[in-house]
């Protein structure tokens, strides 16, 4: 008996893939989440959690530091990585410069208005940037695929986009050539020194009321010669997952990992590390330094804003890890692997 194909043509033709549910983490129409949660949810969680914590201004100079853009915009012999904020790294090494999910404007969300505005500004405008060469998104939630910066880098970069983005890329006017689209395991090699990987992660897309997970989320593997990064974009924890990264394209000299977004942990667990987590992520993925990612810029949950790194410490401590093996930098500050610590 002939096949009937339960995926509408037209579908197929605006996807520009199919689901193939001989995968686990594809369904018939969309793909499998494991986190659990809807808009019904979360506005119950607000209105019992109440408005978002206040932020003192005191609290943001802190955490903000100098940016040295001769170093950035000099050759890098070593690698270096420089957090510009959020979930935004600036990777650079032997000529390649890459960005991981970059949000250079005031709001994570479709209507200015729905969310509060950044607390802390990116460490570097988009005219400021080295020449970049490729850029890596996770997903597409809007505090990581921000439509405006897109078009500041448009097509001058490679894309690398999860399994399903790239029709929105191309509404955006992303030439087709331009865009790298992969599900998870697939790898592109951009150039003969440098590698890119799809790796899982544990969380959700959307961006409408209508395309819940239809497409896909993930993390990062990026081998530049002989030094391998990894970007954990969003994602809740799962040892098995973890440690298969770890064993599949681990070790990594250096990773990218969330520590914010956390609160309140009985709703925000499924899709969100905690830095307890992130600290076990790091373990499980086999990093010899990781850069905590993905706070001091929104506030985006109820934790306190400046509570992620103080758990971070006391996290470190209790997996009995050397405080060096998971930085916490100031935004725009830049860290510089020893030569060592890329062998």
């Amino acid at each position: 008996m002939a096949t009937i194909s339960i995926i509408p043509p037209i579908m197929k033709y605006i996807r520009g893939f199919i689901f193939d549910v001989a995968k686990k983490h594809h369904g018939k129409n969309s793909f499998k989440s494991k986190s659990l949660t809807s808009f019904a949810k979360w506005l119950k969680m607000r209105f019992k959690e109440g408005r978002y914590p206040l932020v003192d201004q005191a609290e943001i100079a802190p955490i903000v530091g100098e940016t040295d853009l001769r170093l950035i915009h000099s050759p890098a012999d070593l690698p270096r990585a420089t957090w510009i904020g959020h979930a935004t790294m600036l990777v650079q090494y032997r000529g390649i410069n890459f960005l991981t999910d970059p949000h250079l404007t005031d709001h994570p969300a479709p209507i200015d208005c729905l969310f509060p505005g950044r607390l802390t500004q990116p460490a570097l405008q988009h005219a400021e940037m080295p020449k970049i060469d490729f850029i890596v998104i996770s997903h597409n939630h809007y505090d990581h695929l921000d439509r405006r910066t897109v078009n500041m880098f448009g097509n001058s970069v490679i894309w690398y986009v999860p399994l399903g983005l790239k029709i929105w890329f191309e509404k955006q006017g992303i030439h087709s050539d331009k865009v790298v689209e992969l599900d998870w395991w697939q790898s592109h090699q951009f150039s003969d020194e440098v590698c890119v990987t799809f790796t899982p992660s544990v969380h959700w897309s959307k961006r409408v009321p209508w395309d819940t997970n239809k497409s896909l989320w993930g993390s990062w593997s990026v081998r530049i010669a002989e030094f391998n990064s990894w970007f954990a974009g969003d994602t809740a924890y799962d040892e098995e997952l973890f440690m298969e990264i770890g064993r599949r394209t681990g070790p990594y000299q250096l990773s990218f990992i969330p520590i914010g977004a956390y609160g309140p942990r009985y709703f925000m667990s499924s899709q969100h590390v905690d830095p307890a987590r992130a600290v076990l992520i790091h373990k499980d993925i086999k990093a010899e330094k990781s850069i905590a990612i993905h706070w001091g810029t929104f506030q985006l949950t109820h934790e306190p804003f400046l509570e992620p790194p103080e758990l971070l410490k006391e996290a470190m401590n209790f997996e009995n890890l050397p405080q060096n093996r998971f930085v916490i930098l100031k935004i725009g500050e830049t860290l510089v692997l020893e030569k060592t610590e890329t062998v």
